[in-house]
């Protein structure tokens, strides 16, 4: 046993001389490239996504027009056509000006844009009388939260909110809210 321990002691000093990180890199110089990105933030390309932005002109054509769209948290919907949407920007447009009505409680405006009657709400005075009773300041938030340009779509329209708290379709050239689901 006592043969051991310098033995074990000289093992360890010469592992640790061998073990030292190189100091030299694995690579030169003339094996690297610089990377310098390709995207002109100015101009709208539809094949290069997140700069679906850019697209405020309606006559410009959606990225996702025609193709599924795959949201950051995995959800996977399918394109503005196949949902029943011709043009996806206006359907965008659409919901960012809802949201303004909402934010300001242009209930009057956001009356015009429902299709009734709704569940529990049978026509427009008595959808105005309840607005502040529907439209909580949880579910303004949920609604004011919602990128427009990660709208959940299928075949039977398009949802706003996580939890569907608001659903539209194509109605003649507009929208219209066919769903509200608060609680």
């Amino acid at each position: 046993m006592k043969n051991f321990i310098p033995f074990i002691i000289i093992l360890v000093i010469a592992l640790s001389y061998s073990c030292k990180p190189n100091e030299q890199p694995a690579y030169g110089k003339k094996d690297t490239v610089e990377w310098k990105p390709n995207i002109k933030v100015l101009t709208y390309d539809p094949k290069t996504p997140h700069l679906d932005f850019l697209a405020e002109n309606n006559e410009l054509p959606n990225a996702y027009q025609n193709k599924s769209q795959l949201f950051i948290d995995s959800t996977l919907c399918m394109s503005w056509s196949a949902a029943g949407f011709k043009n996806g920007n206006s359907a965008i447009k659409f919901f960012q000006n809802l949201q303004l009505h909402i934010k300001y409680d242009e209930k009057e405006q956001i009356a015009k844009l429902i299709l009734f009657p709704l569940r529990d709400k049978t026509t427009k005075k008595e959808f105005l009388a309840n607005y502040f009773k529907i439209f909580t300041p949880e579910y303004k938030r949920e609604l004011l939260e919602q990128n427009p340009f990660e709208l959940f779509r299928n075949k039977n329209g398009c949802m706003a909110g996580n939890d569907g708290q608001l659903w539209f379709r194509p109605n003649g050239r507009s929208f219209i809210i066919f769903e509200l689901n608060y609680y």
